[in-house]
């Protein structure tokens, strides 16, 4: 057996090694077995599936559940709000949900996404309204796609309850923590449209203060 090949099978018999990595190693290590010579394009990436695979990738897989639920965890759940969602992380964000370690390598991933970096500064924003203020939708609301109903309601009352916040405004009930948005101005409100009976959830970026 050469060198390479046990660098290989060092890094197939670590637990850190999984999914498309073990894939790829494993055929690397059948195509060296017939005899056959890799590619420069091959042999760049597996020197670099091997050094995600090594030692000291072992060791931070072996810490990662302790080090996810003091370091991470409660960012996670905030990312897992937004990412539920959306489709690409969708599947990891429900695990999360369900209080699930996610796989190191893939959370990180999402957790370093543009995208959540906004969400995580979004959350972190210091609200602009609180509970009580009397706020009215700005020009850039639309009634069709910038409002939510906190529970399931015919269309009749649903269009019923927007005309009356697009009319005469609303007062806030409360802050809400979930992040659906990584625009600024993506913190979310609860307000009840004078009139109404039912709230409607709004983002701050589509909100004023009504004088």
């Amino acid at each position: 057996m050469t060198e390479l090949q046990r660098h290989i099978e060092a890094a197939l018999s670590r637990s850190v090694c999984g999914g498309w990595d073990r894939g790829f190693l494993e055929s690397v290590l059948e195509q060296i077995a017939k005899g056959k010579t890799l590619t420069v394009k091959q042999k760049q990436t597996l020197g670099k599936v091997l050094a995600r695979n090594d030692k000291a990738a072992q060791t931070l897989h072996d810490n990662w559940s302790s080090v996810y639920e003091t370091e991470y965890k409660q960012s996670a759940l905030v990312l897992a709000a937004y990412h539920t969602h959306q489709p690409y992380y969708k599947p990891m964000a429900a695990d999360i949900l369900a209080n699930k370690v996610p796989e190191r390598g893939k959370f990180l991933r999402m957790y370093e996404n543009k995208y959540s970096k906004k969400v995580l500064l979004q959350h972190a924003a210091t609200p602009k309204y609180k509970a009580g203020d009397y706020v009215r939708p700005r020009s850039s609301f639309d009634p069709y796609r910038h409002v939510e109903q906190p529970t399931q309601i015919a269309w009749p009352t649903q269009n019923s309850v927007t005309k009356n916040f697009l009319k005469r405004g609303g007062f806030i009930l409360s802050v809400l923590a979930d992040i659906r948005s990584c625009a600024k101005g993506a913190k979310r409100y609860k307000i009840l449209p004078v009139g109404a009976t039912m709230p409607v959830i709004v983002e701050e970026r589509f909100i004023k203060i009504s004088r």
